[in-house]
Parts: C-alpha cells; sequence; structure tokens
C-alpha cells in the first residue's frame, strides 16, 4: 500500500513581482544568493529551446513535451556555460506558477536559481501579474527551500482527508453540539420577533413549509404561473423552486403574465424590485431566507410584500425553524390548509430562539468578519472577488471562471466536507461563512480551492518499491 498523504493544509509561498515589496520581505539568505549569483556574472536568456532545459531537468522524461503559448522559459548563463533554466505558466490572472527550474552543478554553486527568480520579479513588474508562486512541498528540505523565497504565505490543501476525519462544514450553524444548549433566562420572544418582523407571523417547522404556505394563504391556484424575481443567482433559484413545488405551481423568472410573483433576496442580496412588485394586483411573496440578518437595519427586507418568508436555521443554531410573516395563522388552519402543524418541533424552535435571538448581532459580527477574512484570502487568486452590493452577510458569493468553473469548485468542496450553493448560469458559488467558523476553517475552504489551482495537485510519486 502506498502513502499519499497531502491532505493537511500546508503553507505554499508568492514571492511579490514587485522589487521593492519583494527585496523589503525576502529573507536574507534568499538574497545573498541572488547577490551571490550576480557575483559569479550571470546572465539570463529567454528561450523556447526545451533541449536546452531538459539538459538541467532532473528527469527529462517528465518535462513537458512542448512550451504553451503562454509558457515562457528563461536560461543562466556563466559565460557560455547554461546552469540553470526555469519554466514559469500563467494559472490565474495575477499568479506565475514556477512549473520547472533546474540546475547543474555549477549552477547550484552560484545559487542560479535564486537569480532565476529574481529575474521573473523584474520581467514581470510592470505586468499584470502580483505573484510568482514559488511552490509548495510536503518534502521539509523542499518546502524550506520555496519558503526562503516566500514574501506572501497562503494556505492551500492537494487531497481530502480520510472521511472519517474530514471536516463538515455547513452553510448554516447548527451542529451537534447545539443539542446540548443549555437553558437560558425566559424571554418574550413572541413580542421580540413581532417587534422585529413588525407584522404578526406564524411559526414554521422549516422554510419550505414557510414559502408554500405562503403561496396557499395567498390564494394562489395549483396550476398558476408565479413569476420570480431573484436578486442574484436566478436560474438556480427557480429551478430549485420548480424542484420542490412544481407539483403544485410553475415558477418562471420574470413572467409578465402571473398568479403571484416573488421577489427573492438571494444570498443576502436584496431584489431592488420588491417595492414596485408590491404595487401590482398580484400578491407578492418576499423570500427573505437569505436576509434574515441585514448588515443595516433600515434596509432589511421584508416590508413590501403580503408575506414575507424568513429561515432560523440558516442564520441561527438551530436545526429546524421558520417563520411566515403577514399574518397569525391558527393551528387549525396550518393543520388543515397548510398541512405542517407541528407542535412539538414549533415548541422546540421557542425554546431555542430563547437562547440564540438576543445573540443574533454577536452572529452578525461573527459573519462580517469572516466575509472579510475570505475575501482577504481569495484577493490572493486574482480572480475571486465577493460580489459588492451584498445587505446580509448569508454566505460569501463570488464569481469564477474556466477552467475553475463554479461547478469544478462545487465538487471539488463536497468532496471536502464542505457545503456550497451555486448558480451555473451566472457563474456564482455560495460558501459557508457564518460566526462558527474560525479562521481555521475558512482557510481549509481557501486552501481546498487554491489546490486546484497548482498544476501539480493531481501528481502522486511513484511507489519506490514497485519500480
Amino acid at each position: 500500500m502506498q502513502y499519499v498523504g497531502k491532505d493537511i493544509v500546508t503553507r505554499g509561498s508568492l514571492l511579490h513581482l514587485n522589487r521593492e515589496h519583494a527585496w523589503k520581505e525576502l529573507r536574507s539568505r534568499a538574497k545573498q544568493g541572488i547577490r551571490k549569483a550576480q557575483n559569479a556574472g550571470i546572465r539570463v536568456e529567454e528561450s523556447r529551446d526545451l533541449s536546452l532545459m531538459a539538459q538541467l531537468w532532473y528527469d527529462p522524461e517528465t518535462l513537458t513535451p512542448a512550451l504553451e503559448a503562454e509558457q515562457r522559459l528563461f536560461l543562466a548563463y556563466v559565460g557560455q556555460e547554461l546552469v540553470g533554466g526555469i519554466i514559469v505558466t500563467p494559472v490565474t490572472p495575477n499568479t506565475l506558477f514556477y512549473h520547472y527550474g533546474g540546475t547543474n552543478e555549477k549552477g547550484r554553486e552560484i545559487e542560479a536559481n535564486a537569480y532565476l527568480f529574481w529575474h521573473v520579479v523584474c520581467e514581470y513588474e510592470k505586468s499584470s501579474f502580483e505573484y510568482l508562486d514559488v511552490g509548495v512541498s510536503f518534502r521539509n528540505e523542499l518546502q524550506h527551500y520555496f519558503q526562503k523565497y516566500c514574501t506572501q504565505p497562503y494556505p492551500i490543501l492537494f487531497r481530502s482527508p480520510p472521511e472519517d476525519t474530514r471536516p463538515r462544514i455547513a452553510l448554516a450553524p447548527f451542529s451537534g453540539e447545539d443539542l446540548d444548549a443549555p437553558e437560558e433566562q425566559v424571554i418574550a420572544i413572541n413580542t421580540a420577533l413581532w417587534e422585529f418582523f413588525d407584522a404578526e407571523f406564524t411559526y414554521m417547522p422549516s422554510w419550505p413549509y414557510a414559502f408554500q404556505s405562503a403561496l396557499r394563504a395567498a390564494d394562489v391556484e395549483k396550476g398558476s404561473t408565479i413569476g420570480v424575481w431573484a436578486s442574484i443567482g436566478e436560474a438556480s433559484y427557480v429551478k430549485g423552486l420548480n424542484d420542490l413545488f412544481g407539483d403544485q405551481w410553475r415558477f418562471v423568472a420574470r413572467a409578465e403574465f402571473c398568479g403571484a410573483r416573488v421577489a427573492a433576496h438571494r444570498w443576502g442580496h436584496l431584489c431592488g424590485e420588491a417595492e414596485s412588485l408590491s404595487l401590482l394586483s398580484e400578491p407578492l411573496i418576499e423570500d427573505c431566507r437569505d436576509a434574515l440578518l441585514a448588515s443595516d437595519e433600515q434596509s432589511r427586507p421584508g416590508n413590501f410584500g403580503a408575506f414575507s418568508v424568513y429561515d432560523f436555521s440558516r442564520w441561527l443554531p438551530l436545526s429546524y425553524g421558520a417563520a411566515l410573516a403577514g399574518r397569525y395563522f391558527p393551528d387549525k388552519t396550518v393543520w388543515d390548509r397548510f398541512h405542517c402543524l407541528d407542535v412539538t418541533k414549533r415548541n422546540r424552535v421557542r425554546e431555542g430562539l430563547q437562547i440564540h435571538w438576543r445573540k443574533r448581532d454577536r452572529e452578525l459580527r461573527g459573519r462580517q468578519a469572516n466575509l472579510a477574512a475570505l475575501s482577504t484570502l481569495f484577493a490572493l487568486t486574482g480572480m475571486h472577488a465577493p460580489i459588492p452590493g451584498q445587505s446580509a452577510p448569508d454566505t460569501y458569493v463570488m464569481r469564477s471562471n474556466e477552467p475553475y468553473s463554479v461547478r469544478a469548485i462545487h465538487e471539488r468542496l463536497a468532496a471536502f466536507g464542505v457545503t456550497t450553493e451555486i448558480d451555473d448560469a451566472e457563474e456564482l458559488i455560495a460558501l459557508p461563512c457564518h460566526s462558527k467558523l474560525g479562521q481555521g476553517q475558512l482557510e481549509y475552504m481557501f486552501a481546498a480551492i487554491r489546490g486546484m489551482i497548482n498544476p501539480c495537485y493531481t501528481y502522486v510519486r511513484p511507489d519506490p518499491a514497485k519500480k
């Protein structure tokens, strides 16, 4: 059996492609190597001749058979003697990758590789690239070598941990430990929620039943077309509604003629059409599942629809619980008309809200801090930035492009135990950001994605015993 490993977060090494910044941050040992090569009279030439690089690469059979158009090969000489070479490959809009590098005995003596790294810095200083990814290794000596040229570390993870020790990172904050939440002083939770919603409301067992009950409460006939306006990720949202409720109604994005309308504040982004839709004759349902806790209380949604739907479990450490705001319905109506009365569950939700509702500001602050931390991490790739205009920190929403599509990221994170939501049409992915996530878990998510960007992440060293 061969050990592969590479299933724990480690640190990769980025070298800034700005001479002033790089020189300031480089370790003294790296600077000494650059000076040593300069004193030896090193010079660098660009080439497309891979046969020269093959003289330096440790295993010519594993060298790339041809340079791609965007790859560049730099060769180092002392006099007429070839002493080193490096191939760099763009991997993101702001990052080059140290793909291949080699030196001969003379090159190692004068530390030609140190100068080749520095040459890349000088060559690309005024380009759109910000970093050279020097590399990462799970071999101690090689990792130490990479870190010598690191001016910006980053977390990276190649393979998912074993199933029995794999983290489970969900979009919602509930976990098993919340089953043992201690009892706390009772508060008038019904009054608190009434003041928060600024309307009468009815407890519901979960968001899907709250949404279904809203449409039934609005007397939307079975088989009707329902127009949907979502602030972001509209195609996947509409598909989700049809998957859940397509046996009763037909949901169509921005339908002109419909029996009712839905304004969805998707992933914490407010639906700007909610107010104008509320002025039309058809009933409006506001889906506030992703916008329970808004960063700005003044912009908190839910005041335009005939009914508004909220999901407590999306925001608080509760395993279930939702609310249908706009009207209070007695148990008989919930049983006979909505078909989702669950008194035991409702009591448990109220007990949980006694504990967690007063702590919602703490949850909000924690999510805001996690959004900022994720933004800092993903900024390192130059291709993942948060979608602006988010009013509620429901998830961390970003866009990605080929070859690292959101579908590929979604599937990879699922294999790492991370739940995400995606919209293929807009190339959007929503990652967890709730306050229970610490820095280690945020880095774990980023590291799993960053591992995809490393061109060598699928490489497995052959078992020497089988050679």
